[in-house]
Order: structure tokens, then C-alpha cells, then sequence
């Protein structure tokens, strides 16, 4: 991929989140900085490793990593052999107070994580940027902050240790989701990822601090929400609809879990 870059002239331009610079695939030449750099920025390795060195600490930097740098905070980094990066400099009116929200505040490099999206979104900025003259500010606006939220949750991601466990568990929620309306064993679920049922409540617990038939019972009860926007439909067959065949137990646990009953969730929203 060839090396791209836009230099928009914000001037008196005010939106919530814009860039004043941002660059793809660019083979990255050493940067010391004592002062750091006047706006925030993230940096995207592209191709090949490269080394961070900020706040007295030293980084290593993958294949893949997008590292996070603040403003003013010194910093230098450099290549291990041939690097090639993508880069973006953070600004606007509510620039500050997102970092904030989202405790993006010091360095942060993030490591063999799946970032093909950030790397996306950064792709459709330039592009917005680029080939709208006439609405690409604001087009571009609304993905930083897709940018943003995309770290946050690679970042909240990271330091969650039952993460893992929640990506190896996907198929298994995809299974009950597409089997809501049946009557499930402990045994079908764990035959869904080849293992013991004593081992699949282990690591359901641990990743989602359930177990698998209350997670179940939660599904069941945030779907049946949508058949309850159907006014002509019983309570008991809105049940019935996803799995809960006595209308009793379906009442019981929506009160449990929401608060109120069906019929007032209705009255409330429908």
C-alpha cells in the first residue's frame, strides 16, 4: 500500500473530535522528542517492530500494536530494522474531556491484540477526508470518535482477564442464541465446545461470573423485550417465544431481572 496523508485546514472550524494530521503506511524514520508533541496521537505499526521510549519506560512494539501518546509528554521512538506506520493527531473542541472520560490520559501500547478495525477506521478517515471537500470534517468527526472508542474498548479488553475466556465462549453464545426457543442440557452446551460440563461451568463462570443457565435466562428475557412491543401478543406466548413455556417462571424472573413486570415494561415503553 502506497504512503497517504492529509493536512485538513481546521482554521475556525469547531467539531467535537477532527484532525489536523493523519498519515498511512509511511516508512517511519526515528523521532525524539524532549518536549513531546503539542496534541495526542495514536500510531499504528503497519509492518514490521519498533521500540517506545516514554515516561522512563521502554516498549516493545509489534506487528499490529497502536500505541497511544499524550501531549507534552517526551518521548522517542524508532524502528527495529525497516518500520512502516500509520499516525493520527487528536484535536477538537471535545477532544479533552473524551480522553478524560475514557482514562486515556499516559501512554498506552497495546499488543497482540486484533486491531484490523482500528486500522479500518483510520483508513475511512483519510478517505473522508480526502474525497469529501465539502462535508469530510464532519464526516471524519463522527469516525475519531469511533477511533476513540475502538481503543478504549481494546484497552478495557486487555485488562480484563476474562476476556479470553469470553472470545473462546463466542461460539457457545452464538449456539444459544440460535437455540433460544429450545430446551437446553448442560450437556448440549458443553458438547457445542468439545468439553466436560464441569468444565464448561467453570469457565463460563469465571469469564461471565454466572452460570451458563443464568446467562441463558437473561438472553431469553432481553429478547422476549422486542415481542413485547406487540400489544396483541399474550404475555405467555411472549415467553413461549423465547424458550419460557410457563408464563408464571417468565414473569418471575423479567421482575427479577428488570424490576417490573412485562405488562408494566409494556405500558412503560410501548
Amino acid at each position: 500500500m502506497k504512503p497517504e496523508a492529509v493536512f485538513p485546514n481546521i482554521g475556525k472550524t469547531k467539531l467535537l473530535f477532527q484532525t489536523p494530521a493523519i498519515g498511512l503506511n509511511k516508512e517511519q524514520c526515528p523521532i525524539v522528542r524532549e518536549n513531546g508533541y503539542c496534541l495526542p496521537q495514536f500510531i499504528f505499526c503497519v509492518e514490521g517492530e519498533g521500540v517506545l521510549e516514554t515516561e522512563g519506560k521502554v516498549f516493545s512494539l509489534e506487528e499490529g500494536a497502536v500505541f497511544f501518546l499524550p501531549e507534552g509528554r517526551a518521548h522517542r521512538y524508532y524502528g527495529k530494522g525497516k518500520w512502516v506506520t500509520s499516525w493520527i493527531h487528536l484535536a477538537g473542541e471535545g477532544m479533552p474531556q473524551a480522553l478524560e472520560c475514557m482514562g486515556i490520559k499516559d501512554a498506552i501500547v497495546l499488543n497482540g491484540m486484533d486491531t484490523s478495525r482500528f486500522e479500518r477506521i483510520m483508513r475511512q478517515i483519510l478517505t473522508e477526508l480526502k474525497n469529501d471537500r465539502l462535508n469530510g470534517m464532519e464526516r471524519s468527526s463522527v469516525q475519531i470518535y469511533d477511533l476513540l472508542m475502538e481503543f478504549y474498548m481494546l484497552q478495557h479488553e486487555l485488562a480484563q482477564p476474562q476476556s479470553k475466556g469470553k472470545q473462546r465462549l463466542l461460539p457457545l453464545l452464538d449456539y444459544i442464541d440460535e437455540h433460544i426457543t429450545e430446551q437446553m442440557t448442560l450437556q448440549d452446551l458443553a458438547n457445542v465446545l468439545n468439553i466436560t460440563p464441569q468444565h464448561l461451568c467453570r469457565t463460563f463462570k469465571e469469564a461471565f461470573s454466572m452460570r451458563p443457565f443464568e446467562y441463558i435466562t437473561r438472553r431469553r428475557i432481553q429478547i422476549s423485550k422486542r415481542y413485547l412491543a406487540d400489544r396483541t401478543m399474550k404475555i405467555a406466548a411472549v415467553g413461549q417465544m423465547v424458550g419460557i413455556r410457563d408464563v408464571s417462571y417468565y414473569c418471575y424472573n423479567f421482575k427479577r431481572l428488570e424490576g417490573i413486570t412485562p405488562n408494566e415494561f409494556r405500558a412503560q415503553n410501548f
